[in-house]
């Protein structure tokens, strides 16, 4: 299993030219240094070897979102979520929205890594017509001993006095200490009565428990 994913970062590596070819290089060292280790079986060697190459990659290139999706209630933890079966949510019903960023700025602060997001929300509707705007929608600040690359967020959406319809939901996010920034889209609709292609969906995909 590990080789597999050495052998994939390193044709990884190999096609993201446009990082410059010092940075694609000292990457590309790296998977070649934790491919031999993990060849000699210096497993946690080549664990920490790739994980540089990993947080080069993530320093280097711009903010990005590994995962952004509405889910059923309030995440409680990286990975930890349930995705809904679709977007079609009832009148004053809330909007969960999970988020994984990747690429932000780790900065040293008062001895500790420090990072910090900020969101902002502009509504839409179906065909792209902007219906409002709310600057700093979420803020979201870190502070670990590490770098760490398994970083979540949690947005909620209160559209209690929004009528029926179709919106897409836009929400950019600034990384305040690397000045990078990015967004992403997530469409959905507000519909009145029972939505029987959820329960149906729920059932067969067995996410309730």
């Amino acid at each position: 299993m590990r080789h597999g994913a050495i052998a994939f970062l390193l044709a990884f590596v190999a096609s993201v030219g446009a990082g410059g070819p010092g940075h694609a290089q000292s990457v590309q060292e790296l998977a070649k240094t934790a491919a031999s280790e993990a060849k000699k079986g210096n497993d946690l060697d080549a664990y920490n070897t790739i994980r540089k190459a990993a947080l080069s990659i993530w320093e280097q290139g711009p903010l990005m979102f590994r995962e952004a999706l509405f889910v059923k209630s309030a995440p409680t933890g990286y990975g930890i979520y349930d995705p809904r079966p679709n977007t079609v949510f009832k009148p004053g019903e809330k909007l969960f929205i999970y988020v994984e960023p990747v690429g932000f700025t780790w900065k040293k602060q008062g001895g500790l890594n420090h990072a910090e997001l900020v969101s902002d929300l502009i509504l839409k509707d179906s065909e792209g017509k902007v219906l409002g705007e709310q600057a700093g929608f979420g803020t979201f600040t870190f502070d670990s001993r590490d770098n760490n690359m398994e970083v979540m967020t949690a947005l909620t959406i209160d559209f209690t006095e929004a009528p029926t319809g179709k919106y897409v939901a836009e929400l950019k996010f600034t990384d305040k200490l690397g000045k990078k920034s990015a967004s992403f889209e997530l469409p959905f609709e507000i519909k009145s009565g029972d939505s029987e292609p959820d329960k149906a969906e729920d059932s067969e995909s067995g996410s309730d428990q």
